[in-house]
């Protein structure tokens, strides 16, 4: 009797990934996975070499590509394309969980997430994708740490000197 393989699993920053298809399987040509979204869940505006296509097929989510000053909106059906190196990010502006697939090419991004998340592991306690991520518990220091060693560059505001 063949028994099925458990998906991949990832908790990272707010967002829990299942991984479809690996990096690892395709020789790092590219990766796909189904991010699952809490409300106001999504990362600091970022660059990296990957290039991504996200699938929304749950939710409404505003992103930002290349322009900070001008978000978009990307509903249900919607496919926004994210070239290699673009400044870029999405938040779930919608009261209820967002999904997306995403395809990523060549799949690098997905190592980083696998040193900066958590493996869902039999005990691992998930997020509630229901509600809003408490920031102020959350700790991005991983996130930050490991970016440059994955060509991830996070594009924040510069802080004002008084």
């Amino acid at each position: 009797m063949k028994t099925e393989k458990k998906n991949e699993e990832l908790i990272v920053l707010t967002d829990l990934i299942k991984v479809l298809v690996s990096n690892r399987e395709t020789g790092n040509e590219y990766a796909i996975f189904e991010e699952n979204v809490p409300p106001l869940g999504g990362p600091p505006p970022h660059t990296h070499p990957d290039e991504e296509i996200f699938y929304i097929v749950e939710g409404t989510f505003e992103f930002i590509l290349n322009d900070i000053q001008n978000p978009f909106k990307a509903c249900q059906g919607s496919v926004i394309h994210v070239p290699s190196n673009a400044i870029h990010t999405f938040k779930n502006v919608g009261q209820t969980p967002g999904k997306m697939v995403v395809l990523l090419s060549p799949g690098n991004l997905l190592d980083y997430f696998r040193v900066i998340g958590t493996t869902v592991e039999e005990n691992t306690p998930l997020p509630d994708l229901q509600k809003v991520p408490d920031f102020s518990k959350m700790d991005v220091s991983k996130a930050f740490e490991h970016a440059a060693a994955h060509n991830v560059h996070f594009v924040l505001p510069e802080l004002m000197e008084n």
